[in-house]
């Protein structure tokens, strides 16, 4: 098979370089890309075929992006003429993946609806990549001899967008919600008194506030657009909602901790940028 991975960040490379383990070729775009993108591609030989208007030759295309940027995404490959499979496998809503899939159905491009649970594929068991639609199970044996586990949840489009909204409800919303309380104590000047008491009745507490800040706000970026998806979600499912506009406004909040130097991001500044939004770093 001849896969194009669009465009391959961190998970994108991961999973490019799981199809090559199974004996695929893999192509990406290198066209408007930054030089940490193209490392990434070279390192694990990915090919690189430049522009978009080249991926005419591959079996199948793989999105995996911020989910904001997924449309976008799929109107481009639309207009180069591929005919194929498509998937998209970013954290987008079940009716932003229907949108996907009525784009594209009127030009013989079939969709698979997908979402990556896990971190970039690094060991056996690390990361799910769930499946949905008509021709999901061939996408699921694409990966036959790679650390990447992938498993259909059959022809309906819209399943495997749910199950990651889902997951990531719970692991992105609790990080947001307790960087907030925290914040919020210490604001309240109760931050030692709340410590205490954590290390009391809930022994986990502070090492998750540290592992949200440190893990978390060099990604928040990316997360705003997610909590909106998931937002979405939730109400269109009849259930309140408004937690993760709220989330969203917490990673907002965040998002100059992109590309920070690590010795930048650790619980203090993550929780200075909550107290007060407006301050420089």
């Amino acid at each position: 098979m001849i896969l194009t991975i669009l465009h391959p960040g961190e998970m994108g490379v991961s999973v490019g370089s799981a199809a090559i383990n199974s004996g695929h070729r893999v192509l990406w775009v290198s066209e408007g890309r930054s030089e940490a993108t193209r490392k990434r591609a070279s390192d694990q030989k990915l090919e690189d075929i430049r522009t978009l208007s080249k991926i005419g030759e591959s079996d199948m295309v793989f999105s995996i992006c911020p989910p904001q940027s997924a449309i976008e995404v799929a109107k481009a490959v639309l207009e180069t003429g591929f005919k194929g499979l498509y998937m998209d496998a970013n954290a987008g809503s079940p009716e932003k993946k229907h949108l996907i899939n009525k784009l594209l159905e009127g030009s013989d491009i079939d969709f698979v609806d997908g979402g990556i649970i896990g971190p970039p594929v690094s060991s056996e068991g690390s990361t799910r990549l769930y499946v949905s639609g008509e021709r999901s199970n061939e996408v699921e044996a694409v990966f036959t001899n790679s650390f990447l586990s992938v498993r259909s949840l059959g022809d309906e489009i819209g399943k495997a967008a749910s199950l990651k909204i889902a997951y990531g409800a719970w692991t992105k919303g609790s990080s947001a919600l307790i960087l907030s309380v925290r914040a919020m104590a210490r604001n309240a000047g109760v931050e030692e008194d709340l410590l205490h008491e954590w290390g009391l009745s809930q022994p986990n507490a502070e090492t998750m506030t540290l592992l949200s800040a440190t893990l978390n706000a060099p990604k928040a970026w990316r997360f705003v657009s997610e909590m909106n998806e998931i937002s979405k979600t939730f109400a269109s499912n009849g259930v309140p909602n408004v937690f993760w506009d709220a989330a969203a406004e917490v990673y907002e909040r965040l998002e100059n901790f992109k590309n920070l130097p690590d010795d930048q991001v650790n619980i203090d500044s993550v929780l200075q940028k909550l107290i007060e939004p407006n301050e420089d770093i």
